[in-house]
């Protein structure tokens, strides 16, 4: 067992060190869960919120300076995402009933045709993905797959399938359009 302190860890991971986000990462993911869902009462969310959490860690560990403890900015971390995931379950619910009661006009039909167009050019980036990345990805994003669920099927790791996940996830907001992103959104939060 590794005894290093939380602050050593995170100042390796701002160096880049992978190892030490897994560190941090089986140090804190079980406790984080069941604090999330205290919060949204689903293991499928409350796995994608603290995976999103150590995500953005990783992706913005360059610039990322935590004043707090580690342990309390996690927790943090996963309350307000817990939070703001809840805002977007509520505001999609809502726009679904407004669509359903409302008469289709021509703004519904330049709506679903700005969507089309972006759902073909999420297609695109999706198939520039490696072959493993994207099936990964294609489960997990949109098909709602939890990581256990595809490592067992594809017989890997859920290590390598986080790890295919986020470099899939830098690797489809490099190409993706404000629009696309949104779209992505929309994926990860439908299962």
């Amino acid at each position: 067992m590794d005894f290093q302190t939380d602050t050593a860890i995170f100042a390796q991971i701002s160096q880049g060190d992978q190892k030490a986000l897994e560190l941090l990462y089986k140090r804190y993911y079980h406790p984080l869960c069941n604090f999330a869902f205290s919060f949204l009462k689903s293991v499928d969310y409350t796995e994608e919120v603290v995976s999103d959490v150590f995500l953005a860690i990783w992706l913005k560990r360059d610039t990322l300076s935590i004043k707090s403890s580690i342990k309390s900015y996690l927790f943090t971390a996963v309350k307000n995402q817990s939070v703001n995931f809840l805002k977007a379950q509520k505001i999609r619910f809502e726009e679904i009933e407004s669509f359903e009661s409302s008469d289709y006009s021509n703004e519904h039909a330049d709506a679903c045709l700005t969507y089309a167009e972006t759902l073909r050019q999420v297609e695109m980036i999706i198939d520039k993905l490696p072959p493993q990345r994207r099936t990964i990805f294609i489960l997990n994003r949109m098909e709602g797959m939890k990581y256990k669920e595809i490592a067992d099927l594809l017989a890997i790791s859920v290590h390598t399938v986080q790890k295919q996940m986020t470099e899939a996830v830098k690797q489809v907001t490099q190409y993706a359009s404000a629009s696309c992103v949104v779209l992505f959104t929309f994926f990860k939060q439908r299962k």
